[in-house]
């Protein structure tokens, strides 16, 4: 374990440092996760030009070949889970290992919050 200094050193307080929070990509290939969370992370964490396969075979090959991923030719993947006892929708999933929610169950951009994926539960792929 790591010390903390500058953890107060009051009755109740520990000077070790905090288990951090899991990025979002350590999710995708655990396969204890729920593959509608599995699904939904690998696709958000695409790069955008793998997000949106053009149709010209040739061009995609190459796109593939240059990014080293495949095109995303499946639907695009949709996530709900629970927050705090309440359902939320699972919007965006980010580079620094968080996710965006909200608790408009609708809306497929813009969130309200944003949560490690650790504090989410419940996961599905209806509300």
């Amino acid at each position: 374990m790591e010390i903390n200094r500058w953890a107060r050193r009051d009755f109740g307080t520990s000077p070790l440092k905090p288990v951090e929070p899991r990025h979002c990509d350590d999710f995708i290939e655990d396969p204890a996760q729920p593959e509608c969370l599995r699904g939904f992370l690998a696709y958000h964490r695409l790069p955008a030009a793998a997000k949106y396969p053009t149709g010209d075979a040739d061009y995609d090959a190459k796109m593939e070949a240059h990014l080293g991923c495949p095109m995303w030719r499946d639907p695009v993947p949709v996530l709900f889970a629970s927050y705090v006892g309440r359902r939320v929708r699972v919007v965006m999933a980010s580079r620094f290992g968080d996710v965006g929610i909200t608790t408009h169950l609708d809306a497929e951009h813009s969130y309200d919050q944003r949560v490690a994926v650790e504090n989410l539960s419940n996961f599905s792929e209806a509300p």
